[in-house]
């Protein structure tokens, strides 16, 4: 399942019990934890319902602990554990976690999240094969050019073909900032809701053509700090 289709079960209601959001792609585990928070807690029961964890500062116990206390007036709970990475878990804690995943309480939604992971360790290659996995990796640009158009309709806009070609050619695969540039697109459209390739010609810069120059630069920087050290030296 893609990111965006999680998004939307979670939008209609459909949220599973768990899952495990992996990959070096921050701004798609955002989307989620944002959409999951959105749909399931409000100020009222946020006190109650919501708990946070980093994983390098907290215990296996501890998140099974939270995501089978009871929920506030009946909702369902959101326990966050955040960068499982940083941390290394012993084989009786991961037997722990295993057995929760394969039988999670169903008042409840246990989200974890990890930059990278290794799929020849047993942890990594359980989580990794749950019905909740999802690799958080940008996609190739040809997909992104879908992605974003997807995204302009899902706002009421219409993102013209030109318009997202040029959109993902300067900026690239990287959603996150794509998001943004699209979001000062379409305030720049206003109630036209139509987006259309000149717009993006005078609202988004290259970062590709930018990125280039500025390692050029540095390039041309480290060499002439070479040289001046070759100068002292003689």
């Amino acid at each position: 399942m893609l990111a965006d289709q999680i998004i939307h079960s979670i939008g209609e209601g459909k949220i599973g019990p768990f899952y495990f959001l992996y990959g070096a792609e921050s701004f798609y585990r955002l989307e989620i934890i944002r959409a999951l928070n959105h749909k399931l807690i409000t100020p009222d029961n946020r006190d109650f319902n919501l708990e946070n964890f980093e994983a390098r500062e907290s215990s296996v116990g501890d998140w099974i602990g939270a995501a089978k206390t009871l929920s506030f007036l009946g909702g369902m709970k959101l326990v966050i554990v955040r960068n499982l990475h940083e941390t290394t878990i012993e084989d009786s804690d991961q037997k722990k976690l295993f057995e929760y995943v394969a039988d999670p309480g169903l008042d409840s939604c246990l989200v974890i999240t990890a930059d990278k992971v290794d799929r020849k360790r047993k942890l990594y290659k359980n989580l990794t094969t749950q019905q909740g996995a999802l690799s958080c990796e940008a996609p190739q640009e040809a997909g992104l050019l879908t992605w974003v158009k997807h995204r302009a309709r899902s706002f009421g806009y219409d993102l013209s073909s030109g318009a997202a070609r040029k959109m993902v050619g300067r900026i690239g695969a990287k959603p996150g900032i794509l998001a943004k540039e699209l979001e000062k697109a379409m305030a720049y459209a206003g109630r036209e809701n139509k987006i259309t390739e000149s717009m993006v010609g005078d609202l988004v810069g290259d970062m590709k053509v930018e990125n280039a120059f500025s390692l050029t630069e540095a390039l041309k920087e480290k060499k002439q700090r070479r040289r001046c050290c070759c100068c002292k030296i003689n």
